[in-house]
């Protein structure tokens, strides 16, 4: 009896752990499975969707340009001042900073698709407030009203930047993995490019069709800003959280976030300091030869960011950037020590520099830095590592902004050309140092951070401690 007592007693232990090692294979199995071609659709729709939200949020960006011109003719600039111009483009500045910090720690902590369907959300209200800005009386109530707008159109613009491409590395690496670098930069720096050509043809057709009306093509490119994230939606509908994020995520565990920043530091450091000012020219005060000026000038970066596509995969990310950094640094020289001549004497010359100009800047950092940045961390922690990346490099971008415009009024345009050739020196500087993502299995970066968490007492998830 006391035999089979012990017997008896013992057999559930063994049973158990017998069962456990059962189940934790079978959900293994069933993780696995997933990877089947059963999951292949809903990587596709993550990737449409995420390329489409992106090009919607850069037609928010876009809306900019044209905004400051209809308001400065209709307004005027005694009522429609820089101060007011500063503010209304600041609101989108800022409310995108909070978007990148928040929805980057919401989407590692919760779903990468509740965060995507969140912010889209919060795009479609900004512009449907911003198309109805016309509505609001007086004047100055008008333009505080439009500056809230694009405050929440911008939480939402911000936002997507590390949920969307989290979820799309995460989507590509499980079928298309080989190709995970060239897919990044075309749904995300060639559609953020490709929308300003696009608002601006927009822009420029309701002109035309409306013998100049600015009231029209106001209405007209704020319309097409409430159907694009409404468009974004029923993608997403249809997306799914990818394998990476399912096995390796902070839902149900406590991040040390002192512990990441001690073992992530340098790469945020580094990610965050590689972002690049891009200049803006845009001569002629008729709005129809403003629109036709940003129409050409938006065109010349779309080029290089293809060729930035084909590169990342044959010379890798890093030296994708150091050679369009390169580039910048030698048209940047070229151009600021000519610019008299060029923009007195030779007109289609000087175009055709600063279309190459801004063909090497986006061929180089403005196709590989948002990709190195999301290739940087482990899943468990990349929306927040690579939203705070960006986050810097958006503060970065608008600390360029107000430098550039004093050097420009004080030593004129030539000498913004040599300080951004000397920028750009040191982009490739810091470039140097950053990880090449070109051959990182994000399984196994995943498997080694897990691994470092255990070893500091991190690695068990809440359910299983209780």
């Amino acid at each position: 009896m006391a035999t089979t007592a012990t017997g008896d007693a013992t057999m559930p232990i063994a049973i158990k752990e017998k069962e456990t090692k059962i189940i934790a294979s079978e959900s293994t199995s069933d993780v696995e499975s997933d990877s089947s071609s059963t999951r292949r659709p809903g990587s596709i729709w993550t990737i449409i969707g995420c390329a489409l939200a992106n090009f919607s949020d850069g037609y928010q960006q876009s809306l900019a340009s044209s905004t400051n011109v209809v308001f400065n003719h209709i307004l005027g600039t005694k009522v429609y001042t820089s101060a007011i111009q500063t503010r209304i483009s600041n609101a989108l500045l800022v409310g995108s900073v909070i978007g990148i910090v928040v929805l980057g720690y919401t989407s590692d902590k919760f779903s990468r698709k509740g965060g995507m369907l969140f912010t889209s959300a919060l795009v479609i209200i900004g512009s449907l407030l911003a198309t109805l800005a016309f509505q609001v009386h007086p004047s100055h109530n008008m333009l505080w009203f439009l500056t809230i707008a694009r405050g929440i159109a911008g939480v939402g613009v911000g936002g997507e930047y590390p949920t969307s491409a989290a979820a799309a590395l995460e989507g590509s690496n499980e079928h298309f993995d080989n190709q995970r670098g060239p897919i990044q930069v075309l749904i995300s720096t060639l559609m953020a490019t490709s929308r300003s050509p696009v608002c601006t043809f927009v822009y420029l057709a309701s002109l035309l069709a409306s013998n100049n009306n600015l009231k029209t093509a106001y209405h007209a490119i704020y319309a097409i800003s409430i159907f694009l994230p409404l468009l974004v939606v029923l993608f997403r509908l249809k997306m799914q959280d990818g394998l990476l994020f399912r096995k390796s995520n902070s839902k149900k565990r406590h991040v040390p976030w002192k512990l990441v920043l001690r073992k992530f530091w340098l790469r945020l450091l580094g990610t965050s300091a590689a972002s690049y000012h891009q200049l803006s020219l845009v001569p002629g005060k008729n709005v129809r030869t403003v629109a036709v000026w940003q129409l050409i000038l938006a065109l010349f970066p779309v080029p290089g960011v293809l060729i930035g596509a084909w590169l990342v995969n044959r010379i890798g990310r890093t030296w994708t950037g150091i050679l369009g950094f390169g580039g910048y640094v030698v048209l940047g020289f070229i151009i600021g020590g000519c610019y008299e001549l060029l923009t007195t004497k030779s007109i289609p010359a000087f175009v055709v520099l600063y279309g190459l100009f801004q063909c090497m800047g986006h061929m180089g950092p403005g196709a590989t830095i948002g990709l190195i940045s999301v290739e940087s961390y482990p899943t468990a922690v990349r929306g927040m590592g690579y939203g705070v990346s960006a986050g810097f490099g958006k503060a970065g971008a608008a600390i360029g902004t107000q430098v550039f415009t004093p050097i420009e009024e004080v030593a004129g345009k030539a000498a913004t050309f040599y300080v951004a050739g000397a920028v750009a020196v040191v982009g490739m500087g810091v470039y140097w140092f950053l990880p090449e993502g070109r051959s990182v299995d994000l399984r196994v970066m995943d498997e080694e951070f897990e691994g470092f968490m255990r070893e500091e007492g991190y690695g068990e998830k809440v359910e299983e401690r209780s």
